[in-house]
C-alpha cells in the first residue's frame, strides 16, 4: 500500500491488520481495559500508547540511520518502538471495489494507475511518497454514479468473508477491538474528486443526497449485522474531507445531509454497548465539530494540528464532552526542543483524560530516527504511556 493510498483496497488492508488478541498488559489490567478507562476519563496507568504509522519511505530512510533490518512494516515497527495497537473486525462497511486495478503507464520515475474504484492517479516511484497526484475521478453525473450502487450492497457475502474467523480469534481479546463505521462523505469525495464534491450540493443537490444516503444505508446495514455478534470497544469511520480552511462542502450542507447518518449510527452503537465513536478526518475540522458532537460522534481523530485542529482549542471549547485521539503536531518531530515544548503544551489536557496522544498523521519520511525516539521517550516520561521499546 502506498503511504497515502486512498483506494478502498488500501483502506481495507489497513483495517484488517489486527494484532494478536493477547495484548500487552500492566499487572492485571489489559490494554483493552486501559483503553476503556482512558476514553471514559477514568484513572489509568499506563495510558495506551497508540500511533498512526509511517510514510512508506520513512522506514526505508531510517534503516540507513540504524533501524534494524527486521523492521519492515508498521507491525514490526510498533514492536521495535514499543507502540501498542488495536484490532478491527474485518467487516467492510463502505464501497467495495468495482474495477480491476490496472497500471496505465509506468517508467523508472512514476506510475499511473487506475484503482479498484476507478480513480486514475500518478505516484512517484522514487523519493518520498505521500498523497498521489489524482488525474481523473469516475463519478461526474448521475449516469456515471449508477454503476457504483452495486458496490454498496450490504448483503454482499464478500463484506463478511473473514468475519467468523476474526470473531473466534478475537474472543477474549486483551486489546481494544473496533469496527468500521463506513464513510458518508470521504469515499464519495474519492469518487467525485475535490472540485466536483464541492459544487455537486449546489448543482445537483438530489444526486448529492442520494450518494450520501446510499453510503449511509450501507454502513448502517453492515453494523446492524456485526454489532450483535461481538462487543466492540469503538467504531471508526473515514471522512477525509477537510483541508486547512475547513471542509470541502459547506458546514451547513454537512450538518443537514451527513449529520443525520452519524446520529443513526451512534444510536445503533449505543444500543449495542459501544460509546466511543470516531472517524478519521484530517485537516481543519473546527467548522464541523458541532455536527459530529451533536450527532453522537464524540471522538476526534487524528486532530491534525498544523492544519488547524488544535486539541487544546477543542478541549477548551467543548470540555469533557469531546474525546481526542492523536493531536501531536507531526511538524515538531523535526526539532528536539519543539518536541518537548509541544508535549508539555498538551500535558494538562492529556492528564484530564479522554485523550490518547499520538502523532497527528503518519510520520514523514524526512524525520530523523533519533528525533522520533526522543519523541517516544518524552511521551513516556510526561504521559506515562505503555509499551516497552526494543531500542
Amino acid at each position: 500500500m502506498d503511504a497515502e493510498d486512498f483506494s478502498t483496497s488500501a483502506l481495507t488492508e489497513r483495517l484488517e491488520k489486527a494484532p494478536s488478541p493477547v495484548g500487552k498488559t500492566s499487572g492485571e489490567v489489559t490494554l483493552r481495559e486501559r483503553f476503556r478507562r482512558a476514553m471514559f476519563y477514568q484513572e489509568v496507568a499506563p495510558l495506551p500508547n497508540f500511533e498512526f504509522g509511517y510514510w512508506e519511505q520513512t522506514l526505508e530512510n531510517w534503516r540507513g540511520e540504524g533501524l534494524p533490518d527486521w523492521v519492515v512494516d508498521e507491525a514490526t515497527a510498533y514492536d521495535y518502538f514499543g507502540i501498542e495497537n488495536w484490532a478491527v473486525l474485518p467487516a467492510h462497511a463502505g464501497l467495495r471495489g468495482i474495477f480491476e486495478p490496472v497500471t496505465l503507464e509506468e517508467d523508472d520515475e512514476r506510475k499511473v494507475y487506475r484503482d479498484d474504484i476507478g480513480v486514475v492517479a500518478e505516484i512517484n516511484k522514487k523519493g518520498d511518497k505521500s498523497i498521489p497526484h489524482f488525474l481523473e475521478f469516475p463519478v461526474k453525473d448521475r449516469a456515471s454514479w449508477e454503476p457504483f450502487k452495486a458496490g454498496l450492497d450490504a448483503d454482499s457475502p464478500e463484506r463478511y468473508e473473514k468475519l467468523d474467523e476474526a470473531i473466534d480469534r478475537l474472543a477474549g481479546s486483551e486489546v481494544p477491538v473496533g469496527v468500521s463505521g463506513g464513510s458518508m462523505a470521504g469515499i464519495p469525495r474519492n469518487i467525485l474528486g475535490f472540485e466536483r464534491m464541492a459544487v455537486l450540493p449546489l448543482e445537483d443537490p438530489d444526486l448529492f443526497e442520494e450518494i450520501v444516503d446510499t453510503f449511509g444505508r450501507c454502513a448502517y446495514a453492515v453494523l446492524e449485522r456485526v454489532l450483535p455478534r461481538f462487543q466492540v470497544d469503538f467504531c471508526m469511520g473515514w471522512e477525509d474531507i477537510c483541508f486547512n480552511q475547513g471542509p470541502v462542502i459547506s458546514p451547513d450542507v454537512f450538518d443537514r445531509v451527513v449529520g443525520p447518518w452519524y446520529r443513526r449510527i451512534a444510536d445503533l452503537l449505543v444500543r449495542h454497548g459501544c460509546c466511543v465513536y470516531t472517524t478519521d478526518t484530517d485537516g481543519n475540522i473546527l467548522p464541523i465539530v458541532d455536527t459530529f458532537l451533536n450527532n453522537g460522534l464524540n471522538t476526534m481523530f487524528p486532530v491534525e494540528v498544523h492544519a488547524g485542529s488544535d486539541p487544546c482549542v477543542l478541549r477548551e471549547k467543548y470540555g469533557k464532552r469531546i474525546r481526542l485521539w492523536g493531536g501531536v503536531d507531526k511538524m515538531v518531530l523535526f526539532d528536539r526542543d519543539a518536541i518537548r515544548k509541544e508535549l508539555m503544551r498538551l500535558k494538562p489536557y492529556v492528564l484530564e483524560g479522554g485523550f490518547l496522544p499520538g502523532v497527528d498523521h503518519r510520520v514523514p519520511a524526512d524525520v530523523p530516527l533519533d528525533n522520533y525516539k526522543v519523541y517516544l521517550d518524552t511521551k513516556r516520561e510526561l504521559f506515562g504511556v505503555g509499551g516497552e521499546p526494543r531500542y
